[in-house]
């Protein structure tokens, strides 16, 4: 179906983004496409649909060749692509015209074009929400009609680009739910992400470095090469990663990339240790030691954010009623996860951020989260109740200017904040509309850039639109620094960044935290969220839905499964296992080193 053979790209005649790929995908074959940052993998993706043609070498898509501009029509009607952002696919106003966009321009009659246009939206989980406008969705919201746009073309092949990176945890299971459908009816499907749990599911993986191909084969034989998935800043399944470190102990454990499949094999490795329940040392104690010491240390600092009974609706008043009396017209809830007929976007959160905490939100697609962070420095006011920031309300025009230099936000898809000719000149923005000085503004900008591990010498003349993605980000991020605010808010600010990638971007928020800064961050990584707060907030169809400690959240395994979260995978493991007959300790919350040594107590009789 699929066929590239040598191709080669650059974008500047310099730099190779393809430096010689041969890659064939057979049809029906299920594909995944893994890399780092700037490995090739969006670039791969472009040709295959003609969006971009190779310097050298060919590729031919269902028999076209996609240098033939006479081909381009077809290969397109077969080859259909979602984008890694939704805004850069959108096209029409509302989701149904959207939607419609492909097969209309396709020459499909009117009738079989509605038939299309709502099974589609049947399959992302959003009927019901055909006359809504697509610019007043939620990011994971747009990315499902995004995605339902290519399903309605019925395309033969279906392409990927980080499709799941805006998606909640039911979102990605339920696009994973597609595939596999789709996939079982005959659909070729190539699909490039960062998730080691979605490649497991492929038939092949392809791991691209540097515009070559380093890895091909099946997920069995791919996702357990530790040494070179680390190197290409990569990383492995948590089943993997799990029966390795159960290996290391000394277990007969075989390697297994799916849960699943782990959870199977595990009762029979462990079956000649005890039965008796194991101890819990380590980091599981400190895991509800250092959260709940951090809950106490802060009882009594002074709220750096108030919300008191906050509801906020993007409805004309004329369309309200009171948000503690009715949240929707209908009660119904959408296939993912959202009432397509819900009036309040918020409705009577009631909470506060202490100073110095690091906070977490987490929630479905669409259920009020950038709502809620947008009301932290006045971007939005809430229709009914308060917001107080360091005790000053954000509906207080007299104190806008004040709350917005103290409150950094940091919005999904930062590099979309970049607008200036130069990185200097980007970073320079906010401190020069401070009116300081230019010595002033000056220093703002190399220490806002160090910050961020930017090379003030290297980068400062260059222009933030040729640096790479996670460059870009961090030039954002710098920006918001700059202004040097005590508290920081973030929107999934490393969704789209390869693991080694995520990892470096957190541990610099961490390490501001450490240095005092409050941070509020949102997150569908339940994995992120349980690692880095003192606090985790829980929203579902723009309620509260759950506070507390990481520990208190997700040991509440069914309550969130059934709003459509998930919970950390070794707390999901854990969990599993105690299902399975393994008697691994309740009441804990488990990371991967701890679940490790348990299981190793338990094989080994320690009690």
């Amino acid at each position: 179906m699929i066929e590239c053979m040598e191709i080669e790209f650059t974008y500047d005649g310099e730099h190779q983004a393809l430096a010689g790929i041969d890659l064939k995908v057979d049809a029906g074959e299920f594909v995944c496409v893994l890399g780092g940052n700037g490995s090739g993998k969006s670039t791969l993706a472009k040709h295959l649909n003609a969006l971009l043609v190779p310097d050298k070498g060919s590729v031919v898509v269902d028999g076209n060749d996609t240098a033939e501009p006479r081909h381009v029509y077809r290969i397109r009607s077969t080859a259909g692509m979602v984008f890694q952002n939704p805004d850069d696919q959108l096209v029409a106003s509302l989701v149904e015209d959207d939607v419609a966009f492909g097969p209309e321009n396709l020459g499909v009659e009117t009738a079989e074009l509605a038939h299309r246009v709502r099974d589609a939206l049947q399959e992302v989980g959003l009927v019901g929400f055909e006359k809504h406008e697509t610019f007043a969705l939620s990011g994971g919201q747009k990315q499902r009609v995004a995605i339902a746009g290519v399903l309605s073309m019925q395309p033969k092949i279906l392409i990927l680009d980080e499709a799941s990176a805006m998606l909640d945890p039911r979102g990605r299971k339920g696009l994973m739910r597609v595939c596999r459908s789709l996939h079982e009816r005959g659909m070729t499907i190539v699909m490039i992400t960062h998730f080691m749990e979605e490649a497991a599911e492929a038939d092949r993986v392809v791991v691209l470095d540097r515009g070559t191909v380093a890895l091909s084969g099946p997920p069995q034989e791919v996702l357990v090469r530790t040494d070179i998935l680390s190197d290409l800043n990569l990383e492995v399944p948590f089943a993997c990663n799990l029966s390795l470190k159960l290996r290391d102990a000394g277990l007969d454990v075989p390697v297994r990339v799916r849960e699943e499949q782990l959870i199977e094999a595990l009762p029979r490795a462990l079956a000649s240790g005890s039965a008796a329940p194991a101890t819990v040392a380590g980091n599981a104690t400190n895991v509800e030691t250092t959260a709940s010491a951090a809950n106490a240390a802060n009882e009594a600092d002074e709220p750096a954010i108030e919300l008191r009974g906050v509801s906020f609706t993007y409805n004309p008043p004329s369309k309200r009623t009171s948000a503690k009396k009715e949240g929707s017209k209908t009660g119904k809830q959408a296939k993912w996860g959202n009432d397509p007929d819900a009036v309040w976007a918020l409705r009577d959160i009631d909470f506060s951020v202490r100073k110095g905490e690091f906070f977490g939100i987490a929630g479905h697609t669409g259920s009020g989260k950038s709502t809620l962070i947008q009301h932290t420095n006045g971007i939005l006011r809430p229709t009914e109740g308060r917001v107080l920031v360091e005790g000053r309300d954000v509906s207080d025009k007299k104190q806008a200017a004040g709350i917005r230099a103290d409150v950094g936000v940091v919005f999904q898809y930062p590099e979309n904040q970049l607008f200036a000719d130069t990185v200097y000149n980007d970073v320079a923005f906010g401190p020069r509309n401070l009116k300081l000085s230019d010595e002033e503004v000056d220093a703002r900008v190399r220490e806002s850039l160090a910050l961020v591990r930017l090379d003030f010498d290297e980068l400062r003349d260059s222009s933030p639109f040729a640096l790479s993605g996670g460059q870009q980000r961090r030039v954002a991020f710098a920006g918001v620094l700059a202004m040097r605010p005590s508290i920081l808010v973030l929107d999934e600010p490393v969704a789209g960044l390869d693991p080694a990638a995520r990892r470096e971007f957190l541990g610099l928020v961490s390490e501001l935290h450490q240095a005092g800064r409050t941070v509020v961050m949102i997150s569908h990584s339940m994995d992120d969220l349980a690692a880095c707060c003192d606090r985790v907030l829980v929203l579902n169809e723009g309620r509260m839905f759950a506070l507390g400690t990481p520990r208190d959240v997700f040991l509440q395994a069914r309550e969130l499964n059934d709003i459509g979260l998930g919970i950390p995978a070794a707390q999901r493991m854990a969990n599993s296992l105690r299902e399975a007959g393994v008697p691994i300790p309740g009441n804990v919350l488990y990371d991967g080193e701890t679940l490790a040594r348990v299981l190793a107590d338990i094989a080994g009789g320690v009690r």
